[in-house]
């Protein structure tokens, strides 16, 4: 029987994409040896991971990455570093542990990915920690999502304006830690500014507001409850683009930015806003972005007509306004469309925009029914992606990171089926915990049990 498997030395010599020699690479090759393991690399300029002298798998057309063991060694071709780190993760989960020897089975086989784009969304609150939404990255490059989108809801330091920040947020280079990671695992980060509504950066159940609780002179930014960016001021304008220049500097080169320009309901309600000024925003916000080198990325709720939509949650436009709203944005935005309720498909919202003349993506949340929906209506109808998103339920759902991505055609564990997503989770958690855990850092919540 072990005539079928190919056994992993204590210390092995690799042949690898240069990129991919980094120290992030090592220490996962560490830990899925459960520490014994030992990896030297020897770089290449080709998308290439080989161990020993088997040949080379074919990558087939479509495909990410290519991965070939046999009793001569492991090879993986990918179609770009993303793809590469992609097939060595594919690599890792084939992992067994059998009598103190670790051993992979032979196999030949190409990603079988349903969707090209396949992102994910995470907030960092004041309540989250560096080292937790660094283990959330290495989880999302792990289950092979191919961008993350990171939004820092006051927790990132901004040298345009120091209100942009709660006192305990990051700095930039503790968050450039952050990025550098994505970026050596393969996972394409984006960043995320809301340029339109959520402008507290908080929830508006809790009431607190980043900028005008520390400095309520600066109310003419909003809109006069404070939840909205004020679209009618130029020093509103002004200070968003210099926000996303600082987070151009800081997140490198990448395609896309999300503006977020959801839920703004204060404009929704304001005739005068909303007819005479919205569009014109719009237009402006985007072209800009588009100017700057990134598509925009969007969510599309005030572009949704509310009458049409009654039992969705995200509908707020307006009938006879929506379809101007759409066309004020420019060629190359990407419409993203969340409704955390609908169940059923097709995603009716979704499904209504197939022709709107934009790139569109299905947004769900962390209930399988409502991703498995989203996945079947952007599968039906070749639409751009699916971005999962996960809010303030980070740390309480973590487990649907993995299950949607397992249903997006992600590999997983040999012994997968075995168990339930929160085991699978679990021991992923537990094989990227590099810096190891106190009882606190472990899994994905603080506490067991509220006392």
């Amino acid at each position: 029987m072990n005539n079928n498997y190919y056994f992993i030395d204590s210390n092995i010599n690799a042949t690898v994409f240069n990129q991919m020699g980094n120290k992030t690479v090592n220490k996962l090759w560490k830990s899925f040896t459960l520490g014994k393991g030992k990896i030297d690399f020897l770089v290449t300029d080709k998308y290439i991971f080989q161990i020993g002298t088997t040949k080379l798998p074919v990558l087939s057309q479509g495909c990410e990455f290519a991965l070939k063991v046999d009793s001569n060694g492991i090879s993986i071709v990918g179609e770009n570093y993303g793809g590469l780190m992609r097939g060595f993760f594919a690599l890792l989960l084939k992992f067994e542990y059998e009598d103190n020897k670790i051993k992979v089975k032979h196999t030949e086989e190409n990603s079988q990915y349903l969707i090209k784009n396949r992102m994910i969304h995470i907030c960092v609150f004041p309540e989250n920690d560096l080292y937790f939404i660094k283990k959330i990255i290495r989880l999302s490059a792990m289950c092979q999502y191919t961008h993350i989108v990171i939004e820092f809801w006051g927790m990132l330091k901004y040298d345009c304006l120091k209100e942009l920040a709660w006192p305990n947020a990051f700095t930039k280079d503790e968050v450039k830690e952050l990025i550098d990671e994505c970026k050596d695992l393969g996972i394409e980060p984006i960043p995320m500014f809301n340029q339109l509504g959520h402008a507290p950066a908080s929830r508006s159940c809790y009431g607190k507001h980043v900028v005008l609780d520390q400095n309520p002179a600066l109310q003419e930014l909003f809109t006069p409850d404070g939840w909205a960016w004020n679209i009618l001021s130029d020093n509103t304008f002004k200070l968003l683009s210099q926000v996303r220049k600082e987070l151009y500097e800081l997140f490198g080169d990448g395609e896309y930015f999300h503006l977020g320009c959801d839920e703004a309901h204060f404009i929704g309600r304001n005739d005068k806003l909303r007819k005479n000024y919205l569009p014109e925003y719009l237009k402006k916000l985007t072209e800009e972005v588009e100017s700057e080198g990134r598509r925009p990325l969007m969510w599309v709720d005030m572009l949704l007509q509310k009458e049409q939509y009654p039992d969705c949650l995200a509908a707020f436009g307006e009938a006879d306004e929506v379809e101007a709203l759409r066309n004020a944005t420019s060629k190359s935005t990407i419409f993203i469309d969340w409704q955390y309720d609908c169940k059923d498909t097709p995603i009716p919202t979704l499904d209504s925009l197939k022709n709107c003349g934009r790139d569109c993506m299905g947004a769900p949340w962390y209930e399988k029914e409502n991703y498995a929906a989203y996945i079947k209506t952007v599968t039906q109808n070749n639409m751009f992606g699916i971005m999962l998103t996960t809010w303030h339920t980070l740390n309480k759902y973590t487990p649907s990171i993995v299950d949607c991505a397992e249903c997006l055609g992600a590999k997983t564990f040999v012994w997968g089926d075995c168990c339930s997503e929160y085991e699978r989770a679990a021991v992923m958690l537990r094989r990227i915990s590099f810096e190891g855990n106190t009882y606190e850092d472990c899994g994905w919540t603080k506490k067991q049990i509220e006392v």
